[in-house]
């Protein structure tokens, strides 16, 4: 009797069943196509402002790290005497027993700053990463102003400033 009953409902759930149709097939795919291309939306747009992001802290930190170097040196300045080449000039304290000069290095794309104290170069270490072309940095001096301009590129995020910095009077 409960066998009977068993084997019955096997046979009923037998031919109840059956496979997916096409068109379920097709919706289904369907769904997964669109999930999918959402997802690949969202994590392209992530990696996109991502880089964007890194871009704008890179030159924001140059711009930043420069200013600060540069405002620090002209306030133990007195003059400003301007380079040659690669050189863009150099700060001298009213004794000229130190000095801060600042040049471009082509090869790693920087602004460098040096310090020299009684003729000879004590540390020399980029203060800007970001300057793709020695045109980027200007350097003029007008009695104990300094007018700085500074252009930090990176990828295709720019940045400028226009520092006017005071020197030490005489």
């Amino acid at each position: 009797m409960i066998f009977d009953y068993i084997s019955t409902k096997i046979r009923n759930l037998h031919r109840d069943q059956r496979g997916t149709t096409l068109v379920e097939t097709l919706v289904a795919a369907a769904i997964s196509v669109i999930v999918f291309g959402v997802i690949t939306t969202i994590m392209v747009q992530f990696l996109l402002v991502t880089r964007w992001g890194n871009s704008k802290l890179e030159t924001s930190n140059d711009i930043q790290v420069a200013s600060l170097w540069l405002g620090r040196d002209a306030l133990e300045s007195s003059s400003f005497t301007p380079g040659s080449g690669t050189v863009y000039g150099t700060l001298s304290w009213p004794d000229s027993s130190n000095q801060f000069r600042y040049s471009y290095n082509a090869l790693e794309d920087t602004l460098v700053r040096e310090f020299i104290e009684d003729g000879l170069v004590q540390t020399s270490f980029p203060v800007a990463r970001y300057i793709l072309d020695q045109t980027d940095v200007v350097f003029s001096s007008s009695g104990a102003l300094l007018s700085v301009s500074i252009t930090a590129t990176s990828g295709e995020e720019i940045n400028s400033v226009n520092l006017q910095l005071s020197m030490r009077a005489r």
